[in-house]
């Protein structure tokens, strides 16, 4: 591995100055001809910055660490990749843990002995619990895409629950709503929507959970079908998708006997659909780009409030949930 010294040696310099520029300090004082050829010059020697290094004394390392169930689920994937885009557009490289796989709490000890200069956090820890892990080599960090008793910054799934039904029941006169998901626990933001919009119209509100969406769905829809319900919202959009064709093989038609609106608006998935899917749409992008702004101002020594900034869902228009597109 080539080493300061050796391109300082070439170009009859301080190794301290090589240094300064490599390092994008500000007090280096060199003329821009010779940044140029200081910086051409370590890479045509195959120069490589050693981060772990830096980091040991306490020097940026331009690496951002992200943990959390990274590719459970489409809307994850397409999270990680905008937060990936914005930190690298900002010069960062990242790295991932998967808290799928392996204890979070080791993740995010691996994290810091690689000097890491700031979090995003997408699993689930208690604020006393992470900030005891960081309490020896504290470094800034933002909660990405769940509530959080901190800084943290996610969808307001309460609210678009609520828009959905409002909206099926309001353009689409339905009065039998049920709330179909995979897991309740963890859609509770969306259900406590879900009901807040069935009260508002003094409606009954139901919910059907199915843990094995593959192996369980065809009982979901006829739980659907036996509380004669005229609409459905679904916790995302692999539910939606597989609740319609399952409908639709009972004699259901979608939309006339019974609206369905699903969560997240995954493109691929809303097109797929038949009739086209109408979803709330979860604009990750807006999600990413909030958090790492959060999180590169305390980088950056800016002192941010700690709370919760909700990123506002929209509802995306299909045909599922008897629309006229």
């Amino acid at each position: 591995m080539v080493k300061l010294k050796e391109i300082a040696e070439k170009l009859g310099l301080g190794v301290s100055t090589v240094s300064a520029v490599l390092n994008g300090k500000d007090y280096c004082y060199v003329s821009v001809e010779k940044k140029k050829l200081i910086k051409d010059t370590a890479e045509a020697m195959g120069y490589i910055p050693n981060r772990m290094s830096r980091g040991m004394k306490g020097l940026p390392t331009q690496t951002i660490g992200i943990i959390g169930w990274l590719f459970a689920v489409p809307v994850l994937s397409r999270l990680m990749d905008c937060l990936n885009m914005e930190l690298s557009n900002m010069g960062y490289t990242v790295l991932l843990g998967d808290s799928r796989y392996k204890d979070q709490k080791l993740i995010v000890n691996e994290f810091l002995s690689r000097g890491i200069d700031g979090l995003l956090v997408n699993s689930v820890f208690k604020r006393q619990d992470l900030e005891s892990l960081l309490h020896r080599d504290p470094v800034p960090y933002v909660v990405v895409n769940q509530e959080y008793d901190g800084l943290s910054v996610t969808l307001d799934r309460r609210k678009g629950a609520f828009d959905a039904l409002e909206h099926m029941i309001l353009e689409h006169g339905r009065r039998r709503p049920v709330f179909v998901c995979n897991n309740l626990q963890s859609n509770n933001e969306k259900f406590e929507g879900f009901k807040a919009a069935a009260g508002k119209y003094k409606l009954e509100s139901s919910y059907v959970e199915t843990p094995n969406l593959l192996n369980d769905m065809k009982k979901s829809a006829d739980k659907v079908i036996s509380l004669n319900s005229d609409a459905v919202l679904a916790s995302n959009d692999v539910v939606a998708g597989m609740l319609i064709r399952h409908l639709k093989d009972a004699g259901l038609r979608v939309p006339e006997d019974i609206s369905v609106i699903g969560f997240d608006g995954i493109e691929y998935i809303c097109l797929m659909s038949s009739p086209m899917l109408t979803s709330v749409l979860h604009p990750v992008d807006k999600v990413a780009k909030k958090a790492v702004e959060l999180l590169m101002a305390q980088i950056n020594g800016v002192e941010v409030a700690t709370e919760v900034h909700y990123i506002k869902p929209l509802l995306k228009i299909g045909g599922s949930c008897g629309c006229i597109i």
